[in-house]
């Protein structure tokens, strides 16, 4: 949250917050526990990556990003991943919406969707539901086996790269945000090597690296105006960081 000027502060009423961590319904509206859970029902397929959706749901058109709300850009985003690992096509997703516009019964019933192959691949089944509860419970972890050490020792005085450390994608997918690119830390901690997020994302493996917590003064960050006892604490691959000029 947050990065960005001009979009005002973040007004939080206490008042209005109390008690929300009680509350039975987390979603605001039905249709976004459909698009949560349709969502984690399809990436349980393995087809693709957590970081690829991610990608996806970046690469949507500036306008609707800005615009849309939470839910929609997932689920403008898993159509866009549908239609691009061919499980539905466009002229399927056209019907439906055509059909709900004007209040019909889509031709893709229950019986038929569940019996329905992949256009794609045959061999694609449906999501194990077994696996999507042990997902949801626990997470996918990202920590792999490596040789590799750690470049950076704790307490070290680092800056962020500008831009994308992927060679082989011209801005592409990262998790470095915007705001921290080009600034200068401190090395807090080292969380051992993990997937490279930057890679995995456009289909060239895991290639894991190296991950630390790095320390951000506010003031560095966001400049002057911001309150100077604030602290900063993002997760940085080793791609991302170089030692302070």
């Amino acid at each position: 949250m947050g990065g960005r000027f001009g979009y005002g502060p973040l007004n939080l009423d206490n008042v209005k917050l109390k008690g929300h961590e009680n509350k039975s319904n987390v979603f605001d509206k039905p249709w976004h526990a459909k698009v949560w859970a349709f969502a984690h029902l399809t990436g349980a397929l393995g087809i693709w990556n957590l970081d690829v959706s991610r990608r996806f749901r970046e690469s949507l058109p500036i306008n609707d990003y800005v615009n849309f709300s939470y839910y929609e850009k997932w689920l403008a985003a898993l159509t866009n991943i549908l239609v691009c690992y061919k499980l539905v096509t466009e002229a399927e997703l056209n019907k439906v919406v055509e059909e709900t516009i004007n209040k019909q019964r889509s031709g893709l019933g229950t019986d038929e969707a569940k019996n329905k192959k992949c256009t794609g691949n045959p061999n694609w089944d449906a999501p194990d539901r077994i696996a999507v509860m042990k997902t949801l419970g626990w997470g996918g972890g990202s920590v792999r086996e490596s040789e590799l050490k750690p470049k950076f020792l704790n307490g070290e005085k680092v800056e962020t790269i500008f831009g994308n450390p992927n060679p082989d994608v011209k801005g592409g997918h990262t998790r470095l945000p915007g705001y921290a690119m080009g600034r200068e830390g401190i090395i807090y901690a080292y969380r051992g090597v993990h997937v490279f997020p930057d890679k995995n994302a456009h289909g060239f493996g895991e290639e894991p690296q190296p991950l630390y917590t790095v320390e951000f003064s506010s003031r560095d960050l966001f400049g002057k105006d911001a309150e100077a006892y604030h602290k900063v604490f993002l997760d940085c691959w080793e791609p991302y960081l170089r030692r302070s000029r």
